[in-house]
């Protein structure tokens, strides 16, 4: 019944968004505090999309679903998600497509102290897991203890899932032994004095991933994109030029600081550093390479539950302009 009035609370929602919107807005459909914000500020705050010729809509919504809704309904134009569903949606027939924004991943973080040195000192200790059962980076871990350790965390580790800041809190309480959390959050916890006992960098050259992986893109319809195509160019290339400030300017992070829930210097820096570093390149044919040797790995742990029926990565799931 709850669920059902959210439903019916999301579609008004969406419906009053559509009869605001202009003709000529990009509607992106963001969450409340992501990271898409901090870029879609420095758009605004440059005049970025004044310079390529868009204009910019913010559909704030409240979580990864109501976003997921407000896209499908057509109350959006954009949202962020991963090239996994936008995979699953092209295979049954629903013709999105895909445009890296991050490469960004989380860690396996733990106290710094000698208590846990390496994975196996996890052995039975209490880990909280960000997010699911499916989630991606989590399936790559368990991919990386098989294959490095013959050890499968979800068997190895006291396992257990949550919501991100959930992790957080119950690792501070000492009420968890290590968490994996997304990487913003772990950011959070390094600058709490945290370390990482395992980073995403470190688990990819085990599973067999040289280079950069994106995990989360740009999603669009194609038949939009045919009737926007120069607004879609100019929306990637503002966007790109608001990554670039954000990697060069330490004085503009100063400025989104309060965008970023940054509590103080030292976390604004650890939040900087690992949005830098998920900065993706335009090496396009290698992250596509990396992309499909990856959708067998979660094939194989994930199974048709996340994947769908497909074995592949399907054709035209990453946008070629």
């Amino acid at each position: 019944m709850i669920k059902k009035k959210l439903q019916i609370l999301i579609f008004l929602f969406i419906t009053f968004q559509i009869q605001v919107t202009l003709a000529n807005d990009i509607r992106i459909a963001v969450l409340k505090f992501g990271s898409v914000n901090w870029e879609l500020d420095v758009i605004k705050y440059h005049g970025l999309d004044k310079k390529n010729n868009i204009s910019i809509l913010k559909v704030e919504m409240t979580n990864k679903d109501a976003a997921t809704i407000a896209f499908l309904s057509k109350a959006a134009d954009i949202f962020i998600t991963d090239w996994i569903w936008v995979s699953k949606q092209r295979y049954r027939g629903n013709l999105v497509t895909f445009t890296t924004y991050s490469t960004a991943a989380g860690a396996l973080m733990v106290k710094n102290d000698n208590t846990i040195l390496n994975f196996e000192d996890l052995k039975n200790k209490k880990v909280g897991i960000a997010g699911g059962s499916l989630d991606k980076s989590w399936l790559f871990l368990r991919a990386y203890g098989i294959k490095k350790y013959g050890h499968d965390p979800l068997k190895y580790f006291k396992s257990s899932f949550a919501a991100p800041p959930l992790i957080n809190g119950l690792l501070r309480n000492n009420e968890l032994d290590a968490g994996f959390n997304y990487w913003n959050y772990s950011a959070r916890l390094e600058a709490a004095g945290y370390k990482k006992l395992i980073s995403f960098e470190q688990i990819l050259p085990v599973i067999g991933i040289t280079g950069e992986l994106p995990l989360i893109g740009y999603v669009f319809r194609e038949s939009y994109a045919e009737k926007n195509n120069n607004s879609i160019d100019n929306f990637i290339r503002a966007s790109e030029e608001a990554r670039k400030i954000l990697k060069d300017s330490n004085e503009e992070w100063t400025r989104i600081a309060h965008l970023t829930g940054a509590n103080d210097a030292n976390m604004l820096e650890k939040i900087r550093d690992n949005f830098r570093n998920g900065i993706p390149s335009k090496n396009n044919k290698a992250m596509l390479s990396n992309v499909n040797y990856a959708y067998k790995i979660l094939k194989n742990i994930g199974g048709k539950k996340l994947v769908g029926k497909s074995n592949t990565l399907t054709p035209g799931t990453f946008w070629d302009n």
